[in-house]
């Protein structure tokens, strides 16, 4: 798409092969996390995320995880099928070992494809030769962690073209986080 709109040389993203597994625990029941929250700590299996050697685990419920991780440089889906991967096995591994409980396997863990920039900063913003085409891709591995940040400064690019602010620097994100925005620009590649 980005290409027949003329916008190629602002979208230079590459197929990065990753995995994902959900786990499902029947160790936690209505009544614990209900517990769990009388204390103060969240009702899903984990109070935070966490992550380790590079694989990022959350909470999707009270009886669900989700693991993500790896990023396999292995082309396009078609020619990456004839690739294999160890990552299914080692997720499994992970997923057994955090949750002993869980019913993870090593099929469990899916494939998927992640656009990634070649500096592996997302793409965020207006590109500058196709006026009214945002761009909030490239994430690589780092979607689920950066996703929502990356959308708050597209809604913000968007806003300020639509009211006719011009010019402006930094995303403002809550927390007092700024980010200044070539960082993310798609004008950063050409």
């Amino acid at each position: 798409i980005a290409r027949k709109l003329s916008a190629g040389d602002f979208c230079p993203t590459y197929p990065l092969r990753g995995y994902s597994l959900t786990l499902y625990t029947n160790h936690t029941h209505e009544r614990d996390g209900n517990d769990r929250m009388d204390k103060g700590f969240s009702s899903n299996l984990l109070n935070r995320p966490i992550s380790v050697d590079d694989m990022y685990c959350s909470s999707v419920g009270p009886n669900m995880a989700r693991l993500a991780g790896f990023g396999e440089l292995v082309g396009y889906r078609d020619k990456a099928v004839d690739v294999p991967s160890l990552a299914p096995q080692v997720m499994g591994r992970y997923a057994r070992t955090i949750f002993p409980e869980s019913d993870a396997t090593d099929t469990s863990a899916l494939q998927c494809f992640r656009p990634m920039s070649p500096d592996d900063i997302p793409i965020v913003g207006e590109v500058s030769t196709v006026p009214g085409l945002f761009l909030h891709t490239g994430h690589g591995t780092l979607g689920w962690t950066v996703g929502l940040a990356t959308a708050e400064c597209v809604a913000q690019a968007l806003c300020d073209k639509i009211t006719g602010v011009e010019d402006r620097k930094t995303f403002e994100l809550p927390g007092g986080i700024v980010v200044d925005r070539a960082r993310l620009s798609p004008d950063r590649f050409v």
